[in-house]
């Protein structure tokens, strides 16, 4: 019986003027922000950044633009905040926050062709400072960070054994 009723519920609602639609949607879905993070990597090493408004280390990144693609945002903020080319290497990740309502897509990159990784630099007053680090000796990093790279090893893990199965 209810599905049947959200049978005829879709379908009165799919008869609405689409900006009736888009209204209703926008007013009854939680507003969410997007943002973009990057695990940039060189070799073994990968690059973190100490925001000037965070505390800890974390993953170098930044919010999408108006109508910008993520795969583009995450390739110009990096290229704004820390002075490096970068290529995409893998699908993103997506990462949901609850507090506050965000999406975050956690990038693999990788250096694009003839870009040296020692020309990382802060390049924006949102960065204070930039360091290369290996999986054997990483720093303090913020909390949120830490969280998100468990769920991101966690999806790799995922796709690893999906791979396998195929």
């Amino acid at each position: 019986m209810k599905a049947a009723l959200l049978g005829i519920l879709y379908r009165q609602f799919g008869r609405l003027p689409e900006s009736w639609r888009h209204f209703i949607v926008g007013r009854t879905s939680p507003p969410h922000r997007v943002g973009t993070a990057a695990i940039v990597r060189d070799g073994d090493r990968f690059l973190l950044a100490r925001h000037s408004y965070r505390r800890g280390w974390s993953l170098p990144g930044g919010m999408l633009g108006w109508s910008e693609h993520p795969n583009q945002t995450i390739v110009r903020e990096i290229e704004e905040e820390v002075g490096l080319r970068t290529v995409l290497a893998a699908e993103p990740y997506m990462y949901w926050l609850r507090r506050p309502r965000r999406v975050e897509l956690v990038y693999e990159l990788a250096l694009a062709e003839g870009v040296d990784g020692s020309d990382a630099r802060p390049c924006s007053p949102e960065i204070d400072e930039v360091r290369w680090f290996t999986e054997s000796d990483p720093p303090a990093l913020a909390p949120k960070t830490v969280d998100m790279l468990a769920w991101v090893d966690e999806l790799r893990e995922g796709r690893r054994k999906q791979a396998a199965n195929l």
